[in-house]
């Protein structure tokens, strides 16, 4: 398991926001399947994509997900990387 920290973006399309995963650049090392997000009282898993339109040291959320989760575009997210 991997603390990362990157900050919430947009997702880059409909389709992808229809996937109800997170979405991190193509290019970024990705280890693991899942990430775990936390805000101050819920902890959210999400599934990872990749996408070339999304900025390195960024993820990518839909927008219900980022209201469900509390984040805000450019908030900092430190996600756990696992698998399950």
């Amino acid at each position: 398991m991997t603390d990362r920290f990157m900050q919430a973006a947009r997702c880059p399309t409909d389709e992808l926001s229809l996937t109800n995963c997170a979405v991190i650049n193509d290019k970024e090392p990705q280890f693991e399947q899942h990430v775990t997000v936390r805000n101050v009282a819920h902890m959210y898993v999400f599934t990872l994509k990749k996408h070339p339109s999304v900025n390195a040291g960024t993820i990518a959320f839909s927008l219900p997900q980022r209201k469900w989760a509390g984040l805000s575009i450019g908030q900092e997210v430190k996600g756990r990387l696992h698998v399950y």
